[in-house]
C-alpha cells in the first residue's frame, strides 16, 4: 500500500527529530562530568581566579597549592579527578580555556600508557601560547613489581616511546623520575604505591622551577629508558629485602649529614621507609664531635642530655632539639635501642686534635666519640651501637689538605672512627670507602661537595638498614 507523501514526510520528519534528539542526548552524555569530583572540578574553573591548571592521570592530592605560589608565584587550580584519558584531559582543557582565566603554565601528570604521544603532541599544540609542565608518574618500586609480565612490557614500552618524542614537544617540558632508585625503592617516599607524600610532591615542583637534571631531553632521553628498562627489570628479578624492625628504636646522632634533611628522602627517613623502624632524627647541623671553647654542645653533651633527659642544655631551634623531645614523648619504652652515631667533617673542616694522652678528652674526636659511646653503654648497655666514619668531601684538596695543630686529613679521621669502633666492639660503616666517592664522580653523590644527595643517603640508610639488628 502506497503511503501519502504528507505522512511520509511526517514520519521522516519524527524520525529525523528523534535521531537528532538521540545524538544531542549522546553529545551531551558524552561530555557531562563521570563523577562528583568530576563536576567539582569543572565548577572550580568555572569560578575561581588562577593563572596555573594542574590537570592529572594519576593522584596528585599531595602537591600543595602553596608549594606552587612559594617557589613558582603561581595561583593554581588543581583538579581531583584522576583524568582516565586523553579525550577527558582534552575537556579539562577546553574548561580552562573558557573560564576567561589567563592561563600561562599548565602542569599535567600524564600516564605514558594512556597517552599516545602523537595524540597529545595534538592535544598540546592546540594551546600555544600555554607552557606545559609535564610530570611523568613516580611508580613505586612495588607498582613495578606488581604488574604481570604483559603489563609490565606494555607499560615500559608506552614509557620509553613517550620518552623518545618528549623533546620534540615545542611547548612542554617532560619531567622523568621513575628511574631513580633512591626514590622508587623507598617506600617512606609513598602514601601508597602510586602517590608521593608531600615532601615529595614538593620536591618534584621545586625540581621543575630550578633544577632541570630530570629534564627530559634530545639527550638523555633514550639513556633515562635504558636506566628504566634496567632498574625496574632487576626489582622485578631479584627479592631485594631489608630486616622488619618494626620492633625496633633507632636513635641518630650526627652532624648536618643527619640533621640537615629531615623527610623520608633523609638517612633516617631511609631506615624507616626501608624497615619500619622508629627512628629519631638527633642531629645537629654545624656541630662537631669534640667540645671547644666556640660551641655550646657537642656529643658527648648531647647524649648526656638525651639520657638525663634534659632538653634545657640544647637550642631550642635545632633538629637535636626536636629529635630528642620526639624520642622523649613517644618512643616505645619496651623495643630494643640502636644509637647511631655519624660525626667527623666538622671536626676536620674545624681543625680539631684526633686525640690526646687522656683517652676521654672531649676536646679531641675520639675522646668525644669514646666518652659518648661509654654514655650510652652505662644507660642502655643492651643496645646496640653503629659508628659511622665521615663521609667523603671534595672541599679543602679533597680533604688531604692538613688542619689543625696536628696538620691531619680527612681520612686521618676516619682511620681513628674505625679503629675506634675495633676497640670499643661496635658496628661500623666506612661511608668514606665503601660509597666509592672520587674526586673525579663526587657530583653524582654530593650535593654541595660535602653533603650527600638523594642518591648517596639512600645508599647510606640503605646500608645502615642492614647493619642494625633486628629484634
Amino acid at each position: 500500500m502506497k503511503i501519502p507523501f504528507h505522512k511520509a514526510f511526517k514520519r521522516l520528519l519524527i524520525t529525523a527529530s528523534a535521531a537528532a534528539a538521540l545524538l544531542c542526548l549522546l553529545l551531551l552524555v558524552k561530555h557531562l562530568p563521570q563523577s562528583e569530583s568530576q563536576k567539582q572540578d569543572y565548577q572550580q574553573l568555572a569560578s575561581t581566579e588562577y593563572d596555573t591548571v594542574f590537570f592529572s592521570m594519576y593522584p596528585i592530592d599531595s602537591f600543595r597549592e602553596e608549594d606552587f605560589s612559594y617557589y613558582r608565584g603561581m595561583t593554581l587550580c588543581k583538579s581531583t579527578y584522576c583524568i582516565p584519558s586523553l579525550s577527558v584531559l582534552k575537556d579539562y582543557l577546553r574548561q580552562a580555556a573558557r573560564s576567561g582565566n589567563q592561563i600561562t603554565t599548565a602542569y599535567l601528570g600524564i600516564r605514558p600508557e594512556l597517552a599516545e604521544p602523537r595524540k597529545l603532541q595534538k592535544l598540546l599544540a592546540r594551546y600555544p601560547d600555554i607552557h606545559f609542565e609535564i610530570l611523568l608518574p613516580c611508580s613505586s618500586a612495588e607498582y613495578w613489581k606488581s604488574l604481570s609480565q604483559k603489563d609490565y612490557e606494555r607499560t615500559l614500552s608506552a614509557f620509553c616511546s613517550l620518552l623518545a618524542t618528549a623533546a620534540e614537544i615545542p611547548n612542554a617540558n617532560f619531567y622523568f623520575y621513575d628511574a631513580e632508585e633512591w626514590l622508587i625503592s623507598n617506600p617512606g617516599n609513598y602514601l601508597d604505591d602510586g602517590s608521593v607524600n608531600e615532601d615529595i610532591a614538593g620536591m618534584l615542583v621545586t625540581h621543575s622551577d630550578s633544577d632541570h637534571g630530570y629534564l627530559v631531553t634530545a639527550e638523555n632521553a633514550e639513556s633515562d629508558a635504558w636506566n628504566l628498562t634496567s632498574l625496574t627489570g632487576a626489582l622485578r628479578a631479584a627479592s631485594l629485602s631489608y630486616p622488619d624492625l618494626d620492633g625496633s628504636r633507632i636513635v641518630f646522632f650526627g652532624d648536618s649529614v643527619i640533621g640537615n634533611s629531615t623527610d623520608s628522602t633523609s638517612i633516617p627517613g631511609v631506615v624507616a621507609g626501608l624497615t619500619g623502624a622508629e627512628i629519631y632524627n638527633c642531629g645537629y647541623g654545624g656541630n662537631s664531635a669534640a667540645m671547644a671553647p666556640d660551641i655550646p654542645i657537642s656529643l658527648p653533651g648531647i647524649v648526656d642530655a638525651f639520657f638525663r633527659e634534659d632538653l634545657s642544655v640544647l637550642p631550642r631551634d635545632t633538629q637535636v632539639y626536636a629529635g630528642i623531645s620526639d624520642y622523649l614523648e613517644n618512643a616505645s619504652s619496651d623495643k630494643p635501642l640502636c644509637f647511631v652515631i655519624y660525626y667527623g667533617l666538622n671536626d676536620y673542616f674545624s681543625g680539631y686534635p684526633i686525640s690526646s694522652e687522656d683517652p676521654y678528652d672531649i676536646t679531641t674526636y675520639s675522646g668525644a666519640v669514646r666518652t659518648a659511646v661509654r654514655l650510652i653503654r652505662a644507660n642502655a648497655p643492651d643496645a646496640q651501637i653503629i659508628l659511622c666514619a665521615p663521609n667523603f668531601s671534595a672541599i679543602f684538596e679533597n680533604g688531604t689538605e692538613p688542619h689543625g695543630v696536628d696538620g691531619s686529613v680527612l681520612t686521618d679521621y676516619v682511620d681513628a672512627l674505625l679503629a675506634l669502633s675495633e676497640e670499643l666492639q661496635t658496628d661500623a660503616l666506612d661511608t668514606y670507602h665503601d660509597l666509592g666517592i672520587t674526586p673525579e664522580n663526587q657530583g653524582e653523590y654530593l650535593a654541595d661537595q660535602v653533603h650527600p644527595n638523594n642518591i648517596c643517603r639512600f645508599r647510606i640508610g640503605s646500608a645502615l638498614s642492614r647493619l642494625v639488628k633486628a629484634p
